[in-house]
């Protein structure tokens, strides 16, 4: 029986993106996935979820024709997940602003805030908890994402420590007409080799808000892979370092690059100068929260 309307049948979710300051991969795990070691940080750069009620049925609309209206779209796969059969569906209107495939979490924030969303409009009464146990089944990213914020992630990347956010520093975000698939850049990585494994003094400096060290501590195992494959990406990388950037690095598998200024009048040049050059360029800063009320 479909449950009687509620006050809230419709609910409209900000969702933020991320970017990770740091990212090891330690090697395979016998699931087929990978243990990896990894700082997060939301940036405000965001998309926009209304999520409307409806008697059945699941469905999806999108101003981008990136955006898949399938199950692969997690938006739509983390409703259906925490509604099961008979209780009711949901029509999602995705206002995109995340560049798709870039590395910085647009369909896992999407499906964070699907689940915020399904859960107060449907009154299921899910805990945080709840909501994070669920979340790690539909995508590494998504349990971070739900809270956001900056914290180093273990295991698939769901295994949270919550840290201190860096303050809200100007970050720069170029993203490439590429595309590169994570589990290419996964397959593609000799995870043999040793790795940084630099966590523990990332995470100290991230509770001690170390803005002057922040180059020093960036880190992507993914960048020589994607590097060699699309030069393209260390050249923007470059760019960012030699317009003036704290730190520069490529977010994710790629391809976006993020750059971090003091100061978005110190960005200026920069943004105008990627611009020209025909690439997408985001201006946003780091962000204390990752699902929250559209304004």
């Amino acid at each position: 029986m479909t449950p009687a309307m509620s006050d809230q049948d419709c609910l409209k979710l900000r969702c933020n993106a991320k970017v990770n300051l740091y990212l090891d991969v330690l090697g395979r795990r016998p699931d087929g996935y990978h243990d990896i070691e990894t700082v997060f940080h939301t940036i405000s750069i965001s998309d926009c979820l209304t999520v409307t009620r409806r008697e059945s049925g699941f469905r999806l609309s999108a101003g981008s024709a990136d955006v898949p209206r399938d199950e692969s779209n997690l938006a739509l796969l983390a409703a259906k997940r925490l509604l099961g059969e008979g209780r009711g569906g949901v029509h999602i209107d995705l206002e995109k602003r995340i560049p798709v495939s870039a590395g910085l979490g647009g369909g896992s924030a999407d499906a964070a805030a699907s689940m915020v969303a399904v859960n107060r409009i449907f009154g299921l009464g899910l805990t945080d908890e709840d909501l994070l146990e669920a979340a790690s089944e539909i995508g590494s990213d998504v349990p971070f994402l739900l809270k956001g914020g900056c914290a180093l992630g273990r295991g698939r990347g769901e295994m949270l420590t919550q840290l201190k956010c860096l303050p809200p520093l100007c970050v720069v975000v170029v993203a490439p007409p590429l595309k590169v698939s994570t589990r290419w850049a996964y397959e593609s990585l000799r995870t043999g080799l040793t790795s940084r494994s630099a966590g523990s003094k990332i995470k100290t400096d991230a509770l001690e808000g170390a803005v002057e060290s922040l180059n020093s501590l960036l880190y992507n195992r993914f960048e020589g892979l994607v590097f060699e494959t699309h030069p393209l990406v260390r050249r923007i990388k470059e760019g960012l370092l030699e317009a003036g950037a704290l730190g520069a690095l490529m977010s994710g598998s790629g391809p976006a690059v993020f750059g971090i200024f003091e100061k978005e009048g110190d960005a200026a040049e920069i943004i105008a100068r990627f611009k020209d050059g025909g690439l997408s360029v985001y201006c946003s800063s780091f962000e204390e929260s990752g699902v929250s009320t559209c304004s």
